[in-house]
């Protein structure tokens, strides 16, 4: 088994990708990948934090690990009582979602951490934009205007991967969204909330489809958009490529990142690739 990786090694490789004072990073990560750290998973957190000093900013998109999104989905229903008994999000509480990666758990906990308002689509961030980031976030445009992915976008935020997988990019969610194609998915679903008074209470929440914008990308087995426009964007070598701990990382520039899906969706996609096509 491999030594821990020092926290000043981890420094210096993060610095070494890219990362710079003042930066506004939304971090994806394996732990796993990574491998061993001195300290663990906050000493990560401390790394990242470390490495865009004071004046920047750290973010991760958490969602949450109650959200009824498959049970309310397009009008499906939950009984009674399961809708009864079901917790209300709660932004300084909630769970995050597990599959994103375990890292996320640790920045939701971390002291001065600020969570969105909207349960599946939340991020969490910590740092001197952290607010800024994340409110407001509505729930009937979870990753389109107006949302936390285009803030951080219009701040010149960066994408670090570290050691995760290229559907792991979740700003490329707001690409779609911005994308002029015919024929994107909307999606429709119900989530329970607090109220100014504090009681729960179900909204409507409706935005893009994140799990298939058209439906070629919605099939069983095959690649999202997000991962199809990663990979691209990759073969173009238009980011930055090192190893952090044990894991291939990735840094992105989200301005460009979201030019180019955005450009990528509708030259093959918008309404002269259409025309083309006929």
């Amino acid at each position: 088994m491999s030594e821990p990786l020092p926290h000043g090694e981890l420094v210096l490789q993060l610095r070494q990708l890219g990362l710079a004072p003042g930066g506004v990073v939304m971090v994806h990560a394996s732990l796993k990948a990574i491998g061993p750290v001195a300290g663990g998973a906050p000493q990560i957190v401390q790394a990242l934090r470390d490495c865009i000093g004071p004046g920047g900013t750290l973010m991760a998109y958490v969602s949450w690990d109650r959200s009824p999104y498959e049970e309310t989905l397009n009008g499906a229903t939950l009984d009674a009582a399961a809708r009864q008994a079901w917790p209300a999000f709660d932004p300084a509480t909630a769970g995050t979602e597990r599959s994103f990666g375990l890292l996320n758990a640790f920045i939701c906990r971390t002291p001065g951490v600020q969570r969105s308002a909207h349960p599946d689509a939340s991020v969490a961030a910590i740092g001197a934009k952290a607010r800024e980031l994340v409110e407001p976030h509505a729930l009937l445009e979870g990753y389109g205007p107006g949302s936390p992915l285009e803030r951080f976008v219009q701040l010149g935020g960066q994408v670090l991967l570290l050691g995760a997988p290229l559907d792991a990019v979740t700003v490329l969610h707001h690409a779609e969204t911005l994308a002029d194609i015919p024929n994107k998915r909307r999606v429709r679903y119900e989530q329970p909330v607090l109220d100014e008074q504090g009681r729960r209470v179900w909204r409507v929440a409706e935005e893009f489809d994140t799990n298939g914008i058209l439906d070629r990308f919605a099939q069983d087995g095959a690649m999202d958009a997000v991962e199809t426009i990663a990979r691209a964007y990759v073969a173009e070598g238009r980011h930055r490529a090192g190893r952090v701990g044990q894991a291939d990382s990735l840094l992105f520039d989200g301005q460009d990142l979201v030019r180019f899906g955005k450009a990528w969706l509708e030259a093959r996609f918008g309404q002269q690739a259409q025309r083309s096509i006929r």
